[in-house]
């Protein structure tokens, strides 16, 4: 359902050639002042040059959230920029203002935009260019959540990589963005692509950042309206991550047929430690990690087998209970509960339209998806093992085989 036209914005770069003939006895060169501190900048960082960005969604984007300026959503406390890496031009570092856009930097092309030196470069300049007292971020890509799969990163050449596609299908690694990230002081991550709400991912940013907004599932090629989430972004006080959320998700259940399919969460990263606790106790006495009967509820189109995103409550529940309502294990039903307590303190926002593509019923959506080891080697698949949620809570799991 195209909601969207497609939109060519001219960026035109601007090139400032002074110069200046001093003599000796002339006066020197002003110096320039410092920028302004703002209350809140937020920062677009998009990684384009793939498929989004030769269909011009970023352009799309960075349309909508000019008409969001215009509108006065930014204020008068807060700046926002753009990192666009497209495919058509080099990366620009852009700001969106009320009646225009400037361009405050152009990058080469010597680092790819899902490399850690080019995000900490373009951090860096955020925090030059645009200084405040409070930062949010927005990752704008295609993602892969907890998958630890692609080409291998040069900066880090023992790892994998899951958030970005660039080019010829490079990511960033997941436990690359979470070192990248604590590194920072961003007040919040919204996640403006597909996967990342899972507790892998969650887990591994838990000291990057006090909240995430992200999708269990897949998401709609267009993203989130910009238009409508600058207003939140920019609140007073706090960014309304919530109201953010909801906007994004009653816009896709608004439509109808396969259009309406979205899930949408907001994750208080504190509380994941308690949350690790709770479920590993609960991996450590089931019998089994997939237990007799169990039909997990899928957040993709896949078949079970193929799938690596479940919904992560109906797991757990299902490691607790049987289908019959008859614990599994001896105290079950009150380490349940000690799960929920801690579920509800992680997940301060979750919403799901009835279907995921008018296909898959999404009967349980509780805001987090899980991959599901089945068998002893199921840990190597996709480069699971390498992740802290299986370190610390999935490696307790035991197996028929």
């Amino acid at each position: 359902m195209a909601r969207k036209i497609r939109i060519n914005i001219a960026i035109t770069l601007i090139a400032v050639c002074a110069a200046l003939i001093v003599s000796c006895d002339g006066p020197d060169e002003p110096t320039p002042l410092p920028a302004s501190e703002v209350g809140r900048t937020v920062l677009v960082y998009q990684v384009a040059d793939n498929n989004l960005g030769t269909s011009r969604y970023n352009e799309m984007d960075i349309e909508e959230m000019r008409t969001g300026a215009d509108a006065g959503a930014i204020g008068n406390d807060g700046r926002l920029l753009v990192y666009n890496a497209g495919p058509y031009s080099d990366p620009l570092l852009l700001e969106i203002r009320k009646g225009g856009v400037d361009t405050l930097k152009v990058y080469d092309t010597s680092s790819l935009s899902v490399s850690s030196t080019r995000m900490l470069e373009v951090f860096d300049d955020m925090k030059d260019l645009a200084p405040a007292r409070e930062y949010g971020l927005v990752l704008w890509s295609h993602g892969d959540g907890w998958l630890q799969t692609g080409i291998e990163d040069e900066y880090d050449s023992s790892r994998k990589r899951s958030f970005g596609y660039e080019g010829n299908a490079k990511k960033m690694n997941v436990t690359t963005l979470a070192r990248v990230l604590e590194t920072q002081d961003f007040s919040f991550v919204y996640f403006d692509c597909c996967y990342m709400a899972s507790v892998e991912v969650m887990y591994e940013l838990r000291h990057a950042t006090p909240k995430i907004v992200a999708s269990a599932t897949e998401l709609h090629v267009y993203g989130m309206r910009y238009d409508l989430n600058l207003e939140p972004f920019f609140a007073t006080g706090q960014a309304d991550l919530i109201t953010a959320a909801r906007n994004t998700f009653e816009y896709y259940n608004s439509f109808s047929g396969t259009d309406r399919t979205c899930t949408m969460s907001v994750i208080e990263t504190s509380g994941l430690d308690r949350l690790a606790e709770t479920a590993s106790a609960i991996y450590a006495r089931a019998a089994s990690s997939f237990p007799a009967n169990y039909i997990p509820q899928r957040f993709m189109t896949t078949s079970i087998s193929s799938c690596t995103y479940f919904d992560f409550r109906h797991y757990v529940a299902g490691l607790c209970i049987d289908d019959e309502g008859n614990p599994r294990f001896d105290g079950a039903e009150g380490m349940l509960a000690e799960f929920d307590s801690a579920l509800g303190k992680c997940v301060l926002y979750a919403a799901a339209t009835p279907y995921l593509w008018n296909t898959i019923p999404l009967l349980d959506h509780c805001g987090l998806s899980t991959y599901i080891l089945r068998t002893s080697t199921s840990a190597s698949t996709k480069n699971y093992d390498t992740l802290g949620w299986y370190a610390d809570v999935a490696s307790s799991l035991k197996f028929n085989n």
